[in-house]
């Protein structure tokens, strides 16, 4: 039986005809690159700030695009075999590679060649030493503008990482001090963690303090991303409903990658010419708890967290709007076993450093949204609010113990 190609990519970066057009935030960063400015756009992640960064680039006739993705860097070292591994995918496609395998065997330090052609430092730099490996870069970085006839747009992805490996201020500056020195290049910083991006882009302290114009980066509208994706699923003729596809929306919190990954789950189990109702979407649901459970099980009953912690992610869960919450206050301290706003905050910061939450707008949500949905199908609290708590009132149990799938069905039907 011949498998129809699944049309939902919930990659880094959706090109082609996977990637869904947002026109009014394309042209506001065309604008800006055109006009030669530097652009931080700035958003929530998975939401497809990467995707339409590469879509409006790419779209630039006579422009080559360094594209330096700083997600996995720890030390200087990463940060500069990032930059140059970059620059070289530029370089030879204008240059002839042996010629920049030449240039590259000239630079102090000395630069090892893979068998598959790529660049690295050998050793990661020590104290002061990143200056140097930095420099290697940003020759490279240099060459590249010079080759392309300063025809380039330079893409950092995750540009907030650099903040957080060793000397990571001080390597800020000295890339500042490098950046200013090309005033005709347009340098583009994407960022998914607002507050760091701010702190870069606005704070006076900042090197990079309006070294760019910020775009935030907003969530596409429910009912663009419902056409995007009724049409795919009309590939095998399913069709989605509007309730559930609102259901999905909200709790994915509007992130477009989530959204896909339920949509790429469904699109593979669903049989053709099936209506996606509520009853499809629980059966999918459970396919990817299925996939998952073993990772979902393993957070809340392995050594990774700590009990506080462990119980600030459970408690999260049901408490998607939060405007009700006071997360600081003394009955959210006593439900998740605390005595301190403090206590709750260190909580809430080690969550977000191990990436099983995320802040955006002075609220936290679940990196993985399928993760909340298992809490609170299968573990602890279906509604709590800081009064309810206090007052030993909040529902306990899960919402299969209540009947929350059927109620959710019987209402469509």
């Amino acid at each position: 039986m011949k498998l129809e190609k699944n049309p939902f990519i919930d990659g880094p970066v959706v090109e082609g005809d996977d990637y869904c057009q947002r026109r009014k935030m394309e042209e506001r960063i065309l604008a800006k690159l055109e006009s030669g400015h530097n652009l931080a756009l700035i958003g929530d992640r998975r939401i497809g700030k990467t995707s339409t960064a590469h879509h409006v680039i790419d779209g630039m006739r006579g422009n080559h695009k360094v594209d330096i993705d700083f997600y996995h860097v720890m030390d200087s070292s990463d940060i500069a075999e990032a930059i140059i591994d970059a620059c070289k995918r530029v370089l030879d496609k204008v240059w002839d590679s042996k010629k920049v395998l030449d240039f590259a065997s000239r630079l102090s330090p000395k630069l090892e060649v893979s068998e598959s052609g790529g660049l690295s430092l050998g050793v990661a730099a020590q104290g002061q030493e990143y200056k140097k490996t930095l420099n290697v870069a940003f020759e490279f970085l240099e060459e590249t503008i010079k080759r392309t006839n300063g025809k380039v747009i330079i893409l950092f992805d995750e540009f907030q990482a650099i903040k957080e490996v060793k000397n990571g201020d001080a390597i800020l500056k000295y890339m500042r001090g490098k950046i200013q020195k090309f005033p005709r290049i347009s340098f583009m910083y994407v960022g998914s963690i607002r507050h760091e991006m701010d702190h870069i882009f606005r704070d006076q302290t900042s090197p990079f303090y309006k070294q760019a114009e910020i775009i935030y980066f907003e969530h596409i509208e429910a009912d663009e991303f419902y056409e995007f994706i009724s049409e795919r699923f009309q590939n095998k003729k399913i069709a989605l409903k509007r309730e559930v596809y609102d259901y999905l929306y909200q709790i994915c919190y509007g992130i477009t990658g989530d959204i896909q990954t339920f949509c790429r789950v469904a699109f593979d189990s669903l049989e053709k010419s099936m209506t996606l109702d509520f009853e499809a979407f629980f059966d999918v649901l459970d396919i990817i708890y299925k996939n998952e459970q073993k990772y979902f099980k393993g957070v809340l009953e392995g050594k990774d967290l700590t009990k506080i912690q462990k119980n600030l992610l459970i408690q999260l869960a049901p408490l998607q709007a939060q405007e009700n919450i006071k997360l600081f206050g003394k009955d959210f301290q006593k439900v998740i076993g605390v005595k301190s706003p403090g206590a709750v905050t260190n909580a809430l910061n080690a969550l977000e450093k191990k990436e099983y939450v995320y802040k955006s707008d002075e609220k936290y949500f679940f990196a993985n949204p399928f993760f909340k949905e298992w809490v609170l199908d299968h573990r602890f609290l279906i509604h709590a609010t800081a009064g309810t708590l206090s007052a030993g009132s909040a529902i306990s149990g899960t919402r299969l113990d209540f009947g929350y799938r059927q109620r959710m069905i019987k209402v469509v039907k």
